[in-house]
């Protein structure tokens, strides 16, 4: 839509006509008696009602104007008062912090940096990248673009656009031969993570040894972690011959990396130990078994979509050598396993990856993958809005809350948790969430309640 002005105004009051019946159907499914989970109605006001409003929101959000992005913010607000059951009184901030819903300010930066990296990690002369790597003088003083507002973003992570890991240019062919590895993502009934750690660690070793070749294979137990999912990763792996000898391998993933990552460096860095140690089968007729036990599966789903399908560097490279030692006459197998059940292997590459992450991480490999960049994105979008709370007043009630995390209620833990100031009282006024009673809220009020000293102004 051709816009003169580049406020996206008309673009804005379309979304918010677009939204509003989307709004209305969430509300439906709110009733008393046979209305969703609390849970299920955030992820219904996420994917059907905000996934409309920011369909390629990333061109147009981060110029349009405050007043305008209000339109949208508007109907976001009645998405969270259905999720949430919390009256029209409520204060906003603490509304959308509730129902676990980022405004249209916060997200604004997150795509627009999420698009940034995109673009900067097309190949060379791609129009995209161009674009992105352009510089032009802005006409309007009030209003900012994605590629502004990305680079002060990513300035402001201490990262630059040149920093991103490239796409892979000459992907593998679909039909690269994967004879020789096999890879099993799927999680039996007794590994859920309700079943008891017991019950769990003795699944998974029944399991572990059932697999072909288990008695006599080379292991390894590779494991990543990120501290907020979003920082300092780390990857460590235990690898364990046959005869019992064993080494381990730890290396950083990055000042900013996802979980993930940190699971893929980690898997990548023990595929590489094993390829350069060049270790023979003991028999020709018997090639050596890898099994390789990993705790994540969103890791082993990226794998497992095959080697055409990567378009990651870190993908591409986690093929190759496992196509290396495939040809060398190994026989890898990947197994998903449960974390923090007890097995010792699993436990060890779990330690070794903590103390991976503290190492230096300059030393990382230097590529910053574009999920890494969006989730630290989000996270100090996240961080600038809690610290812009008027008063701190909502902090101060729930010291223990991660805003805007979703919260997680019992019927043994119940809450009324929003309070507004009468100015004809002069007092303070409780507001009980009973429509969200359908949410598995028993709708009995709790004991008495004394609202906390706010400070003045507030």
């Amino acid at each position: 839509m051709f816009d003169r002005l580049l406020h996206f105004g008309e673009h804005c009051t379309n979304l918010k006509r677009k939204a509003r019946p989307r709004t209305t159907q969430l509300r439906k499914l709110t009733g008393h008696s046979w209305g969703l989970q609390e849970h299920h109605l955030r992820a219904v006001a996420n994917g059907y009602v905000r996934g409309a409003i920011e369909y390629a929101a990333a061109a147009w959000l981060p110029a349009a104007s405050r007043s305008h992005l209000e339109l949208v913010d508007r109907e976001l607000r009645a998405a969270a008062r259905a999720v949430t059951g919390c009256p029209r009184s409520a204060p906003t901030h603490a509304l959308m912090a509730e129902a676990g819903l980022p405004t249209a300010e916060m997200r604004r930066a997150t795509l627009a940096t999420r698009l940034l990296a995109r673009a900067s990690a097309l190949p060379a002369g791609d129009p995209l990248r161009e674009l992105a790597e352009a510089s032009r003088p802005c006409r309007l003083r009030n209003i900012t673009g994605w590629r502004d507002e990305g680079r002060r973003t990513l300035d402001a992570l201490g990262v630059t656009a040149s920093q991103v890991e490239p796409m892979v240019v000459a992907q593998l062919p679909p039909w690269t031969s994967s004879e020789g590895i096999t890879i099993s993502c799927a999680v039996p009934p007794d590994c859920v993570r309700n079943a008891g750690d017991q019950a769990r660690r003795a699944a998974a070793e029944a399991m572990l040894a059932d697999l072909p070749g288990a008695e006599r294979a080379t292991w390894v137990w590779s494991d990543g972690l990120a501290e907020g999912g979003t920082v300092r990763g780390g990857g460590g792996a235990l690898i364990v011959l046959p005869a019992g000898a064993e080494w381990t391998v730890k290396t950083p993933a990055g000042a900013l990396c996802s979980s993930t990552r940190a699971e893929l460096v980690a898997l990548r860095a023990a595929l590489e130990e094993i390829a350069e140690s060049d270790l023979t089968p003991d028999q020709d007729t018997h090639p050596d078994t890898i099994i390789v036990c990993l705790d994540s599966r969103a890791a082993q789903q990226t794998v497992d979509a095959g080697p055409a399908a990567q378009t990651s560097q870190l993908g591409d490279a986690i093929w190759r050598l496992l196509m290396q030692l495939a040809n060398r006459g190994r026989r890898l197998h990947l197994q998903w396993v449960p974390a923090h059940c007890g097995l010792p292997g699993n436990e060890r590459a779990d330690m070794l990856a903590m103390e991976a992450a503290e190492l230096e991480q300059t030393n990382a490999p230097p590529p910053l993958d574009v999920k890494s960049i969006t989730r630290a994105a989000a996270r100090s979008a996240r961080r600038s809005w809690q610290e812009s709370l008027p008063g701190g007043w909502y902090r101060s009630i729930f010291p223990d809350r991660t805003l805007p995390a979703p919260v997680r209620l019992t019927a043994e833990r119940q809450r009324w948790i929003f309070t507004s100031y009468g100015p004809a009282t002069g007092a303070y006024h409780q507001h009980s969430t009973s429509t969200a009673s359908a949410a598995g809220r028993p709708p009995t009020a709790p004991a008495a309640w004394t609202p906390p000293a706010l400070p003045p102004g507030v």
